[in-house]
């Protein structure tokens, strides 16, 4: 029970960590001067100074995001191994869910096209492997949403509730 109760801590301190940082770049981005100018069909547009920094702190996010659901994941499925040779109850959905993002990323790859594209600014993108990877993210992302309202759905409803 204690050590539950640390884990509910540190991940709190950690969650808290997060915010405030997000928080601090999103003043940064909105806040701080619009000074950087570019020049695009014919007009010169302004951009928020931090731009750069709020791109690599999403980036930062995505990749914390990936690493705690992968690690977690991982120790869940190692849990559950444990657990089968016990004899307990098996919990979790971890290797369903590694199972089905695995089956939708390589669903969503062979889906994508290659077929070259023209930007805002008429640039035509024809690198083949930036507009598969551009597709397997979109669709894969599209997925997930239709996936995660299923599931809360269902979850709202009850069938995901432990039975007796």
């Amino acid at each position: 029970m204690e050590n539950e109760n640390k884990q509910i801590k540190a991940s709190k301190w950690a969650l808290g960590i997060l915010f405030v940082l997000s928080a601090v770049v999103l003043v940064l981005f909105f806040g701080v001067g619009y000074s950087n100018t570019t020049y695009l069909n014919g007009k010169n547009l302004t951009d928020p100074q931090f731009t750069g920094l709020l791109l690599i702190w999403l980036y930062a996010l995505v990749g914390i995001c990936v690493l705690s659901v992968l690690g977690f994941g991982i120790v869940a499925g190692i849990r559950n191994l444990k657990t089968k040779t016990t004899g307990q109850q098996r919990t979790g959905f971890a290797g369903w869910v590694f199972i089905f993002t695995f089956v939708l990323l390589v669903v969503s790859y062979f889906l994508s096209s290659a077929k070259p594209i023209r930007k805002g600014d008429g640039e035509l993108v024809k690198i083949v492997w930036q507009l598969q990877i551009s597709d397997v993210c979109l669709y894969t992302i599209y997925a997930l949403v239709v996936v995660s309202i299923l599931c809360s759905i269902l979850s709202m409803l009850g069938v995901f509730k432990a039975r007796k």
